[in-house]
């Protein structure tokens, strides 16, 4: 399985333990969480001496976070959707996506997939309210 797609799984268990907390305590621990993700993401990056390491997975933990995010429906069908959503949008990276790879170290790694996140939440939200599902 790639290192990606095991990211991603990662981040499902972690946005159902944040969706206890409120709103506000939402944002904090994802905005803190990013912060981390950013740090240990450009570290690690040059450690390995590598734009965008494989072994880095804690993005792709926060770009699916960032895709269930404040969903009010979080049953298995809606976080399977999300879930690729998430990751054709992560790995084909269309514009405006694409800018974001622009950005150098940790950001540039972190951001990109935050973005597809917030694209794939945005898709979400709007087959839930043409119900689609």
């Amino acid at each position: 399985m790639a290192p990606g797609t095991v990211g991603s799984l990662l981040g499902i268990p972690i946005f159902f333990l944040a969706n206890r907390f409120s709103v506000w305590a939402q944002c904090v621990v994802f905005v803190l969480f990013c912060l981390l993700a950013i740090g240990t993401a450009d570290w690690t990056s040059r450690i390995v001496r590598e734009e965008d390491p494989s072994i880095v997975v804690i993005d792709e933990v926060v770009g699916m976070w960032a895709t269930l995010l404040f969903l009010w429906r979080d049953d298995w069908v809606v976080i399977l959707i999300g879930f690729l959503l998430f990751r054709a949008f992560d790995i084909l990276k269309f514009f405006p996506l694409s800018l974001f790879e622009t950005f150098r170290g940790g950001v540039g790694i972190v951001l990109d997939d935050v973005a597809a996140g917030m694209f794939a939440n945005i898709c979400l939200r709007v087959i839930l309210l043409t119900g689609l599902l």
